[in-house]
């Protein structure tokens, strides 16, 4: 792959190792974010894409690769339509020579898909959310189909990782969740969520077929339950301990990740166990 020049937006937690690793193969790397720098060699642009006139920062610059991983910042409509909605449109309004753009990735979320009941659903599946989390990244994703730029959007689901231990601190807690009905979860270990994007520029700059759309998760849809069954037996707690009353109920459906294995790519974290058992070894 010859060099390119990459823009990550919203560079964060998954951002910032994508974009060290996409440097350490030799590319030039900008990552923007409200504040703060960005470790070397990636390059620090800070503005807020909810501030069009803050994007002045990419006048003049020329990217390859475009790589949009937003996050609100808070769980309100609100945020979702000015971070997801417009905060993307303002970024496509700031790309200098957005035509020459090989390829706009953004990173949007299963929560697109309303179906329950624990049946399956693919990137084919019908999108009719009910939230209003699923209906703005649904609406952002129109806005990067609409673009005149080649893109491919990513719907990721129950990222966890280093930084992301919400299930541990709830079983910690005492928090569990009701066996029946169960609830089915999507997951993907953050290294993999850094994986997929980087094997996705790397299929792009070698002009091989690629998808609009790609679910991102693991191999191993499971109930919350066994989930949070098996975390408090790594901790030596009793699952029977656990509260079962207050988890809210959510769409339980399965996703498939057959297309994104057919891409080639191989997962590190195939299940919650191995990403799950790794993070508890660490934090012993």
């Amino acid at each position: 792959m010859s060099a390119s020049n990459i823009l990550i937006v919203g560079c964060g937690d998954i951002g910032i190792p994508l974009g060290l690793q996409l440097a350490g193969k030799g590319h030039a790397v900008w990552g923007l974010r409200r504040s703060g720098q960005l470790p070397e060699p990636i390059t620090t642009l800070n503005a807020d894409v909810t501030n069009a006139a803050s994007l002045a920062c990419l006048a003049g610059l020329r990217f390859d690769y475009v790589v949009v991983t937003l996050t609100p910042g808070e769980f309100s409509d609100q945020r979702y339509q000015a971070v997801y909605v417009e905060g993307l449109a303002n970024v496509l309004a700031a790309l200098n020579n957005p035509g020459a753009v090989k390829r706009l990735l953004f990173v949007s979320s299963t929560s697109v898909y309303h179906q329950g009941d624990g049946q399956w659903v693919d990137e084919t599946s019908a999108t009719e959310p009910g939230s209003f989390s699923g209906r703005r990244l649904l609406e952002a994703e129109r806005i990067a189909a609409d673009s005149i730029m080649p893109y491919c959007v990513i719907r990721f689901a129950g990222i966890y990782g280093p930084g992301r231990r919400r299930l541990i601190e709830q079983v910690k807690a005492g928090q569990g969740c009701p066996p029946s009905p169960p609830l089915m979860t999507n997951r993907i270990h953050r290294d993999d969520c850094v994986g997929f994007l980087a094997h996705l520029i790397l299929l792009d700059s070698q002009q091989q077929a690629m998808e609009n759309c790609y679910i991102g998760v693991d191999s191993e849809p499971v109930a919350l339950w066994e989930v949070k069954t098996w975390i408090a037996q790594q901790l030596g707690i009793d699952s029977k301990t656990l509260d079962t009353s207050g988890t809210t109920r959510r769409n339980s459906k399965r996703c498939s990740n057959a297309r994104l294995l057919a891409t080639g790519y191989h997962l590190r974290y195939r299940g919650y166990q191995q990403g799950y058992g790794e993070l508890l070894r660490e934090e012993e």
